[in-house]
């Protein structure tokens, strides 16, 4: 049977007993050869001493594309390039020596005629004739999955590009959206503060009011970017929950009182008040919940309770938001939390906003680890609930006198302003006017020159300009204070770059603060007061 030569090695005598019984010797020879060429991988035996190829079955003369008669009895240097022969019998040496299973999952091969193909790979020694040793090797095809493998990872790899360019574009857009805006509100707030008929007064409050809106959105855009983009991350710092959710309520009760609603918070009783995490972010969530229950509630009343419970070191807290609106729908309910969402989103709907709120508030939530469930009935309002934990605090220490700075802040403060947008610079000149002499620079390269020149109490540092951008003229001012031993200037970056990794980008350059625009008259002033007081401290 010439067949049987090539494909499988002379049988061990503790196999068969052939000499005994030849008809099922033939028969058992014959069923392990058809399960050899069954095997959906190729499967080979080489001779353990020289190397060459006792048997290949069918699929590995498919893979190879090489007859098996061309096969048998030659070895890996009469198919493959030189270095892929030499790795091939480096391997073989210490499967031989080993005499255990070796695996190697991702194995490349340079077929003779079937191109570059990828292996997962088994190979083990077995026993042959005598003291012969043979190398059994099983190798599955995966070039395919490897492809595909190749692909996703590329498809992947795309999407982090896509969502890196989109945060790119966020910021970039963020910016070109702030700085306009800052000159609209800025402008508005300064006028506001001079002598206004009725009417103008009416006219002024309505755009300071577009603009704040416009200004929320806006940040309700950054908010869901940072978060998709993985940007956002949580502080941890003391603070007074009680405090937070009553401050969160006043926020919105007299608009409620406007509406002709009945407004209340209560506490149970043993609310744990002081808690470790992101008072900032619990505001945002909270504020959400309570600005929308007022917003879609005509008549009736809004409630908010909260509660607490200890769990070890941790405080599980529970806030619900009840109200008498007009509530929603299952169908509604179900899709309340996507982005771009409202409970009413006809063209006519009566309430405005961008359906961004509920999305933020739910992922914040769960960033902290908590989550926002909803229940309501078509006319008979709706109930949110959250639940977050957070680590206990200790109570808050009496409040020390505040150690005076080491020298008082003059009457009249001399100001440099870095800022190439002319209607901001006017802006900031107008809300300084009477307590500040701003000097105004047009890029960061004048900045320097004027901080050589003349002495001042105050930067207002742009980032964003032509010549030299902010963050560079920062770290210059830095610089030539430590090389010239002056004392350390407070600086302020004004700018509208109000991402994350902006706003690091900002204090690593040496600013002592970050004020992102559109600003207020109020947040400027409490920026320059904390600045100087900074400088003001030892060290």
């Amino acid at each position: 049977m010439a067949k049987d030569d090539h494909h499988l090695p002379r049988a061990p005598a503790a196999a068969t007993d052939a000499a005994s019984h030849p008809a099922k010797a033939l028969h058992s020879w014959a069923f392990l050869d058809a399960v050899v060429e069954s095997v959906p991988a190729m499967l080979v035996v080489k001779n353990g001493r020289d190397g060459r190829f006792v048997l290949v079955n069918r699929t590995g003369e498919e893979l190879l594309g090489v007859p098996r008669e061309d096969l048998i009895g030659r070895c890996d240097a009469d198919f493959f390039p030189p270095e892929q022969a030499a790795f091939f019998a480096e391997m073989d040496a210490k499967v031989l020596a080993s005499d255990r299973l070796w695996v190697i999952d991702e194995e490349p091969l340079k077929t003779p005629h079937n191109g570059d193909r990828w292996l997962q790979t088994k190979k083990i020694a077995i026993p042959g004739d005598g003291d012969e040793k043979l190398l059994l090797i099983i190798s599955e095809d995966i070039t395919e999955r490897k492809k595909s493998a190749i692909a996703l990872e590329a498809a992947l790899e795309r999407s982090r590009a896509a969502s890196i360019a989109k945060s790119e574009f966020l910021a970039n857009m963020s910016h070109e959206i702030r700085t306009p805006l800052n000159g609209v509100l800025g402008m508005a707030q300064v006028l506001a503060q001079t002598e206004l008929t009725p009417r103008q007064r009416e006219m002024m409050d309505a755009i300071l009011t577009s603009g704040r809106t416009l200004n929320a959105l806006l940040s309700d855009i950054l908010d869901l970017a940072k978060v998709e983009a993985g940007e956002v991350e949580l502080e941890a710092a003391p603070f007074d929950l009680r405090a937070a959710l009553t401050a969160s309520a006043a926020t919105f009760e007299g608009l409620a009182h406007q509406k002709g609603l009945t407004f209340g918070l209560d506490f149970d009783d043993g609310f744990h008040d002081r808690v470790t995490g992101d008072a900032l972010k619990f505001g945002q969530i909270v504020n959400n919940l309570i600005s929308n229950a007022v917003k879609f509630t005509s008549e009736g009343s809004v409630a908010v309770h909260a509660r607490t419970e200890a769990d070890g070191q941790d405080v599980l807290l529970t806030v619900t938001v009840e109200d008498t609106g007009e509530g929603f729908t299952p169908e509604v309910q179900a899709s309340l939390f996507e982005r771009f969402v409202q409970g009413d989103g006809s063209i006519t709907r009566r309430f405005g906003g961008s359906g961004l709120g509920l999305s933020i508030a739910l992922r914040f939530a769960k960033l902290m680890g908590g989550d926002i469930t909803c229940v309501s009935t078509p006319g008979e309002g709706a109930r949110f609930t959250l639940t977050t934990r957070l680590a206990a605090a200790a109570p808050e220490a009496p409040a020390t006198a505040r150690r005076a700075p080491k020298a008082a802040m003059p009457e009249r403060l001399r100001v440099l302003l870095a800022e190439d947008h002319p209607t901001n610079q006017r802006v900031v000149e107008l809300m300084l006017d009477g307590v500040a002499d701003v000097v105004v620079t047009g890029d960061g390269e004048a900045a320097l020159r004027a901080y050589q020149e003349q002495d001042f109490d105050l930067v207002l540092m742009d980032t964003q300009m032509p010549v030299m951008d902010g963050l560079t003229a920062i770290q210059e001012i830095r610089q030539r204070e430590r090389a010239a031993g002056r004392p350390r200037i407070p600086i302020i970056s004004l700018t509208a770059n109000a991402m994350p990794h902006q706003v690091e980008a900002c204090l690593s350059a040496g600013a002592d603060l970050h004020l992102a625009k559109p600003i207020t008259v109020s947040a400027l002033f409490d920026a320059i007061a904390e600045a100087c007081e900074l400088a003001a401290e030892p060290g």
